[in-house]
């Protein structure tokens, strides 16, 4: 599977689609502008269709774009405040665990199941 990027900005009522160094097309929608994108380097690059992957940017101008910019750094801060989250608990289960707590202890101090921190030792 071959992966292109692409950068779409919206024009009027067109999605406008820059293929990196394959060329450009447009949609309609967000979902069009993906077909029309994958169908560009087909043709372009003589290769199946099953084997692309268009990974488009979906670029909006001014204060909505900015929001939109917020919400995925939001997400990302937030996904990676839970890995750390995640590998904090397993620390700690690891710790109460070796200090001599039973599983049941340590799931009712940590609020979870007994499973879960069967499965959080597993992952360890």
């Amino acid at each position: 599977m071959r992966t292109y990027r692409a950068t779409a900005r919206r024009e009027g009522k067109w999605w406008v689609v820059e293929v990196d160094r394959v060329g450009a097309t447009q949609g309609r929608s967000t979902a069009e502008a993906q077909r029309m994108a994958a169908d560009l380097v087909a043709v372009m690059e003589e290769i199946p269709l099953e084997e692309i992957s268009v990974q488009i940017e979906f670029d909006l101008p001014g204060p909505l774009g900015d929001e939109v910019r917020r919400a995925k750094e939001a997400t990302r801060d937030a996904d990676q405040a839970q890995r750390k989250a995640a590998e904090k608990t397993r620390q700690v289960v690891r710790h109460l665990l070796s200090s001599g707590m039973s599983k049941q202890d340590a799931a009712r101090i940590l609020r979870v199941s007994p499973q879960r921190i069967s499965q959080l030792v597993k992952t360890s």
